[in-house]
């Protein structure tokens, strides 16, 4: 009996909890590990995407010093110009001012690249193909109001053969052909056709007529019809209507658009500053503003935000910017007309 009893009461001095601390000790030493592992994954997480966009950076700031893809002034210079000039002179400029843009491109590191061959790697600077693609639009709706409109003494007069060659069979050819004849050998043709149109002004071979008329005309050409409306177009459209591939080639095409539009409106002004002195300052003041801000748009990637989606939505701010500028000038317009 003693000794059943001195069992047992060994048995009863044994705790049913003696084994618990190790569970315990057991798995928070577990959930550490899995905190700790989320932590270092997240650091190494927050490291690579770091580098990437660094990398990316680099890539950029990189290609930016080797081809532009920021312009922040006009191609043209319009300090030495004086209102007070010949006509001969103000036609010079004026014309010449059209082209300015499509020669720099043509200039430019890589040259035209709308038409260069799928094997070719400036193939896929798409960016800059686009941004040409409609600096080649700007520079032919701007030759058909001139051809048509100041290079000549009114509707009756006959137009002058090398600014009708150049708009009908030059800035007008297909910016993707590459052989017989190449694009580039149209457009170089364009730009000699206007220069020697600027050429003949000087003796006396041909006209140069821009009335007060012409400039309210002018203005309502650019901001009427297919000229910036019809890049305006491209970009208010919303983001479910245009797709994620097709955006940034809609507002690099814009951009093309108003870099030509600018240099021509800086000369006009600096030629006719009348055109200010009628109530028009502060609205082509805001209106160089945006161009100038437009034309320095250059984001890395041109993303869709929508809503309160962290992301920028590129796509609505350039739209406000064409909608501004659009805006200035026809407030300009109106202020010429009264």
């Amino acid at each position: 009996m003693k000794l059943n009893l001195f069992k047992k009461e060994k048995s009863q001095d044994v705790p049913a909890t003696e084994t618990k601390p190790k569970t315990e000790t057991k798995k928070t030493g577990w959930m550490g590990k899995h905190i700790g592992n989320s932590f270092l994954n997240l650091v190494v997480f927050v490291i690579i995407g770091v580098i990437l966009i660094g990398v990316v950076e680099l890539i950029d700031w990189i290609y930016s010093a080797v081809d532009q893809t920021r312009f922040p002034k006009p191609a043209v210079d319009v300090s030495k110009v004086n209102p007070k000039m010949t006509e001969t002179e103000k036609g010079t400029l004026l014309a010449t001012a059209i082209t300015k843009q499509l020669q720099r491109e043509m200039d430019s590191t890589f040259g035209l690249t709308t038409n260069d061959l799928i094997i070719s790697p400036t193939s896929w600077l798409d960016n800059r193909s686009n941004r040409q693609r409609g600096v080649i639009f700007s520079t032919l709706k701007f030759t058909e109001f001139f051809a048509t409109n100041v290079a000549k003494f009114g509707n009756a007069d006959k137009e002058n053969e090398s600014l009708l060659e150049a708009r009908t069979q030059c800035f007008n050819y297909s910016p993707d052909k590459w052989w017989f004849y190449s694009a580039e050998d149209q457009y170089e043709k364009g730009i000699n056709l206007v220069k020697k149109y600027t050429e003949n002004l000087k003796t006396g071979k041909a006209t140069y007529n821009l009335r007060s008329d012409d400039i309210y005309n002018l203005l309502m050409y650019i901001i009427e019809g297919s000229f910036l409306d019809q890049a305006y177009g491209l970009v208010i459209e919303t983001n479910n209507q245009i797709s994620w591939w097709d955006l940034d080639d809609r507002v690099y095409y814009a951009q093309g658009v108003v870099l030509v539009l600018r240099d021509f409106l800086h000369t006009l002004v600096a030629l006719y500053p009348e055109i200010m002195e009628k109530g028009g300052k502060e609205n082509i003041e805001i209106a160089f503003r945006e161009m100038d801000q437009f034309c320095t748009f250059d984001p890395i990637v041109v993303t869709r935000g929508e809503h309160d989606s962290f992301l920028a939505d590129h796509r609505s701010k350039t739209s406000r910017y064409l909608t501004n500028i659009m805006k200035r000038i026809n407030d300009v317009a109106q202020s010429i007309r009264r």
